[in-house]
C-alpha cells in the first residue's frame, strides 16, 4: 500500500492539517485494534415473512479528536487551523472576561498572573469518519463552516451533573466532605444570571462569526482523505473481505472545545470545578497510578503542576477528554456523541481512550499516559519536547458494535 505519512518520530517544524491526516493513516495499522469479537443475531421481519439475520460484532479504536495544548493562541502547534481559529477566538475571550486573556491563569490584571496556564482545544479528526466514508463509497466534501460550542451541555449541569457530584461526595470521608461541603454550596450564588450571561456572549461575539470565513483559507486536502482505502485494507483483511467498522463521534473538523471560548471555566473565574471532590482529594482523579502520578484532572482547568512540560500537556490533554466525553459538565463544549440513528448496535462507545502524539513528534502508535518512570534513567517525554511548548496529540477511543439488520435478539459472545 502507498503512504502519505511522515517519517515515523520525526520532528517538524510545525504541523498542518495534511500532515495530521497522513500521521493518523500512518498509526492505524497499531492504533486501529481491529478485532472481530463474534456474531450479532437480529430478527428481520417483511411481508414474507420472519427470519434471523446475523452480523460481525466487531471492536476497534477510532481516531475521535485531536487535542492541542500550547502557551499562547499564536503559537499554537496546528498552523493552518488550530492556530488561526484560537487566535480568532482570543477576541472571544476577552469580551467574555472584559480583559486581554494572557498565558497566567485568570487575566493580566488579577492576582494569579503568575500563576502557570496553557489554552488547549479539541477538534473533530476527520479520519476518524472513514465509517460514513467507506458507507458512501468514498464521497465526502470538506466542511464550509466550523461547528461552534454553544450552551447545550452546561445548560444541564444542574439538573444532571450535581446531583451525581452529591453522589461522589458520600464516598469521599466525612470530615473533608463537611469541610469542603459547605463552601461549595456557597459557590453555587447565581448560577442562573451566570448561564444566562454565558449564553448572551456566545451569540454575541462578532469573533466567532469569523471563523467561517476563515475556515475557508484550509486548502486541499482532498489528496489526503483518499488515502483511507488503506484503513479499508487493514478491515478487509480482519473480516475477510467485510468492511465492517463502527462509526465512532469524529466529525470532520468539528471544534469540541476551545479555552478561549470557555474562558470563564477553564481559567476558574467560576470555579464550578471546584465542587468536585477529585479537585480536593489526593489519589482520585490522578494520571497514573500509585505514589508517583503525573497530576490530577481535576480541576479541570489551565493550571497545572507539573515539571516536565510533555507530561504536563498529557494531563491537560487528559482533562479536555474528561469533559468532551460526558454530557452536562461545567464547561463550554460540544460532547462527543455517537449519531443515534447510524443503525449499529453499539456494546461500547468511546471507552477506554489511548493517545497518539502529532507534534512535535509524529508517532506511528498509541499509548497511555500515565506510567511509572520514577526508576527509569529518563523521564518518558524526554526528548519530544517543544521549543514554543505546543503540543497535539490524537484522541483515539475504543468502540463495540455490529451493524443494525433488524431487532436485536442477541449475540455471541
Amino acid at each position: 500500500m502507498g503512504s502519505l505519512a511522515l517519517p515515523g518520530r520525526t520532528a517538524l517544524a510545525a504541523t498542518n492539517t495534511a500532515a495530521i491526516i497522513s500521521n493518523t493513516i500512518a498509526a492505524a495499522p497499531s492504533c486501529l485494534s481491529y478485532r472481530v469479537e463474534g456474531l450479532c443475531f437480529f430478527l428481520y421481519c417483511s411481508w414474507r415473512g420472519c427470519r434471523i439475520r446475523t452480523s460481525l460484532r466487531v471492536s476497534h479504536y477510532v481516531p475521535d479528536a485531536i487535542v492541542s495544548t500550547y502557551n499562547a493562541a499564536s503559537q499554537h502547534p496546528w498552523g493552518d487551523l488550530g492556530a488561526v481559529v484560537a487566535t480568532t477566538l482570543t477576541a472571544a475571550s476577552s469580551t467574555m472576561l472584559a480583559t486581554l486573556p494572557d498565558s497566567s491563569a485568570g487575566g493580566m490584571n488579577t492576582a494569579a498572573a503568575m500563576a502557570s496556564f496553557k489554552g488547549a482545544d479539541a477538534f473533530g479528526n476527520p479520519v476518524g469518519m472513514f465509517a460514513q466514508m467507506i458507507s458512501s463509497g468514498g464521497v465526502f466534501s470538506v466542511p464550509t463552516t466550523l461547528a461552534i460550542p454553544d450552551t447545550s451541555e452546561i445548560s444541564g449541569f444542574l439538573s444532571n451533573e450535581l446531583p451525581n457530584i452529591g453522589k461522589q461526595w458520600t464516598q469521599v470521608p466525612q470530615e473533608i466532605a463537611s469541610g469542603v461541603g459547605s463552601g461549595a454550596v456557597s459557590m453555587l450564588s447565581g448560577k442562573e444570571a451566570l448561564l444566562s450571561a454565558v449564553r448572551t456572549l456566545m451569540s454575541t461575539v462578532d469573533a466567532v462569526r469569523r471563523v467561517t470565513q476563515i475556515y475557508n483559507t484550509i486548502g486541499n486536502i482532498q489528496s489526503a482523505l483518499s488515502s483511507i482505502s488503506q484503513i479499508v485494507g487493514i478491515i478487509n483483511g480482519a473480516t475477510g473481505g467485510q468492511t465492517i467498522f463502527c462509526p465512532g463521534a469524529a466529525s470532520m473538523f468539528s471544534l469540541h472545545f476551545s479555552s478561549e471560548l470557555d474562558a470563564y471555566f477553564w481559567r476558574g473565574v467560576m470555579p464550578l470545578e471546584m465542587l468536585y471532590p477529585q479537585a480536593w482529594v489526593p489519589t482520585l482523579g490522578e494520571v497514573g497510578t500509585g505514589v508517583t502520578t503525573w497530576g490530577s484532572i481535576y480541576p479541570r482547568t489551565g493550571e497545572i503542576i507539573q515539571g516536565h512540560p510533555v507530561k504536563a500537556s498529557a494531563v491537560l490533554a487528559e482533562r479536555v477528554n474528561s469533559i468532551i466525553s460526558r454530557s452536562n459538565q461545567p464547561h463550554i463544549y460540544a460532547r462527543l456523541k455517537v449519531n443515534g440513528g447510524s443503525g449499529y448496535r453499539y456494546f461500547k462507545q468511546g471507552t477506554d481512550p489511548k493517545w497518539q502524539m502529532l507534534y512535535p513528534v509524529a508517532d506511528r502508535s498509541c499509548a497511555t499516559f500515565g506510567g511509572n518512570d520514577s526508576l527509569s534513567l529518563s523521564s518518558w517525554g524526554d526528548g519530544r519536547t517543544s521549543t514554543e511548548d505546543g503540543y497535539s496529540w490524537n484522541l483515539w477511543r475504543k468502540y463495540e458494535c455490529c451493524r443494525r439488520r433488524g431487532s436485536y435478539l442477541y449475540s455471541i459472545p
